[in-house]
């Protein structure tokens, strides 16, 4: 209705805008088409072209325009979207994801028919630096839903009950935007487990309870009202158990298609509670990467990269054991800090230079251990 009066090109797909506008509403939908012509002008008064509104117009508008329920949200985050692609290796994790996150909302009349049920909770645990955040950033992109973050940092308060109402809040917006991802990074640091019997953890123990409460009763909400024939029976001293007394309404949100996802490093902290069916029903370990896969984040990392002749990625991949994601990114960027105060050396030296301190880095060598663990627990 909107765009029926507006100078469309002919690759804007509505039906695709349609699909990446989860959560906006008329007033949201209306701003983004305004922002959209704005931004054919600006690009027209430059090129000097026709005045028709493109696709990408809409996919510059998409990222000023955000949805009216997610402003000045405690779990709002902008970040920019990741593909699949974008991730070296990792193919079983990834399978894994898109079954868990991606299948539900894209084929939902598949699990109906089944009579599968789609998990409420996904727990992503492993090293440091294994990709585990861009993951769940990659499963929001793809399932074009709404994304939000809370780590420790965003709930806990000097003030008592204010940690519990700010995670209460969250889970509420995340019900308002749905289909939507609420993504609780390092969840070991926010919950915990309640056998550490410690002075400190009262926070964290109702914080623990409170999400419980909401991964057990999510897509139910209970809503206490008195009416005016209640207010009358109070006046008069009427008993409470009468029926004008207390009314109470129950509302089915359609909140189905809200999924929480967790991301943690040391899962034997966590409470026994959460990790059972019911809360947390798929639990994927993100192993560091082999060297195939390191092979295939070195390729993405210097994909701009002006690599000499003789630099052979596969050679480096070899010699990167114990490597995460992240440290072979890191590696990248130290190679370019190099190149760029010493622009006068081959890079083939560089390679060689920094490939020394390569050999030292071993940060996943330890979560191994602990994955094995778990695993076999």
């Amino acid at each position: 209705m909107l765009s029926t009066q507006m100078p469309l090109c002919s690759d804007v797909d509505v039906a695709s805008l349609a699909e990446m506008t989860t959560g906006y509403v008329g007033a949201d939908l209306t701003a983004l088409c305004r922002e959209a012509a704005l931004q054919a002008i600006l690009h027209t008064s430059q090129d000097a072209g026709s005045h028709l509104i493109r696709m990408s117009n809409f996919l510059e508008a998409l990222k000023k325009v955000h949805p009216s329920c997610l402003r000045s949200s405690i779990g709002q985050t902008d970040f920019r979207p990741v593909a699949w692609e974008h991730i070296g290796g990792l193919e079983d994790v990834k399978l894994k994801l898109k079954q868990s996150i991606e299948w539900p909302m894209k084929f939902p009349e598949a699990f109906i028919r089944l009579g599968l049920s789609r998990p409420k909770g996904v727990l992503l645990y492993g090293p440091p630096g294994c990709a585990k955040t861009t993951l769940v950033k990659a499963a929001a992109t793809s399932c074009h839903c709404s994304f939000l973050s809370v780590s420790g940092a965003d709930l806990f308060s000097p003030y008592v009950g204010d940690s519990e109402k700010t995670l209460a809040q969250v889970f509420q917006q995340a019900r308002a935007c749905a289909p939507s991802v609420l993504f609780l990074d390092e969840i070991d640091s926010i919950l915990g487990s309640r056998a550490d019997s410690k002075a400190s953890r009262g926070v964290q123990d109702r914080v623990l309870s409170v999400i419980l409460n909401e991964l057990d009763g999510i897509g139910l909400k209970v809503t206490e009202r008195r009416g005016p024939a209640s207010k009358k029976c109070l006046q008069e001293g009427l008993p409470e158990q009468q029926e004008c007394d207390r009314q109470l309404d129950y509302q089915e949100v359609c909140n189905k298609d809200v999924l929480v996802v967790a991301a943690t490093n040391r899962p034997d902290l966590l409470d026994d509670a959460l990790l059972r069916p019911g809360r947390f029903d798929k639990i994927v370990y993100v192993p560091p990467p082999d060297q195939e896969a390191r092979l295939a984040i070195l390729k993405i990392c210097t994909e701009k990269m002006p690599l000499d002749s003789d630099v052979s990625l596969e050679d480096v991949a070899e010699k990167t054991s114990f490597f995460s994601g992240a440290d072979l990114e890191n590696l990248c960027k130290e190679w370019k800090r190099y190149l760029l105060m010493n622009s006068a050396l081959p890079f083939r030296l560089v390679l060689t230079v920094n490939g020394k301190h390569a050999m030292t880095s071993g940060v996943c060598k330890n979560h191994r251990k602990l994955a094995q663990l778990i695993v076999d627990m």
